[in-house]
């Protein structure tokens, strides 16, 4: 290799390390100060107890270790966040409505009480799950474009926690009118404003 390019390369080196020692060695990340618990355990007129759900199962199947997970009736409801996005957009019904065949995803964008919000619907003859994402102040229709789009940023930038709501239970003919689908608003319209009472 010839000694001209050695400058070059030790450049386009040095500038791939800064990513790699910011998140992997000083673990660059950013808090609001939020969590999980600040969904009340009373929603959409009903009061959810927990589920006790493990942590272990939590931390190695959605990177997560701030959550909840609550049920009444037939919903089970649970709001988890990640510095790893993917670990909970990416096909959060395998693990949280285990067991369950799911037609396509579709996508509705429902009003809210904190404004626009992309549900992501799954549909199966037993059962309805519905899950919202939330990144930063903003909810995610397509997480992949936007994980592609933030790419460079996130290179220097600290990390911060993406937010996943999730709900499921017994199908019905609406789904967006389904308790289902309202304990995710609900939980995501009260995460909101506990975050906005705090800033």
């Amino acid at each position: 290799m010839s000694h001209r390019y050695l400058g070059v390369i030790v450049l386009l080196l040095g500038f791939a390390l800064i990513p790699t020692v910011l998140h992997t060695y000083v673990g660059l990340s950013a808090s609001d100060g939020k969590t999980s618990a600040d969904v009340p355990a009373r929603l959409s007129g009903l009061t959810w107890a927990d589920t006790g759900r493990s942590r272990t199962w939590v931390h190695e199947n959605l990177a997560s270790d701030d959550f909840i997970e609550r049920r009444v009736q037939d919903v089970t409801l649970f709001v988890g966040r990640s510095y790893d996005p993917k670990s909970l957009y990416h096909h959060p019904e395998l693990g949280l409505a285990y067991g369950h065949a799911f037609e396509p995803m579709t996508l509705s964008t429902v009003p809210s009480a904190v404004g626009p919000v992309p549900l992501h619907v799954l549909l199966g003859e037993r059962q309805l799950a519905v899950y919202a994402l939330l990144y930063d102040h903003t909810f995610i229709a397509n997480p992949v474009r936007f994980q592609l789009s933030q790419a460079f940023a996130l290179l220097f930038a600290p990390r911060q926690q993406m937010t996943l709501f999730f709900a499921h239970g017994d199908p019905t003919p609406s789904p967006l009118d389904s308790l289902v689908a309202r304990a995710v608003l609900s939980a995501a319209e009260s995460f909101v404003r506990s975050r906005e009472a705090a800033h």
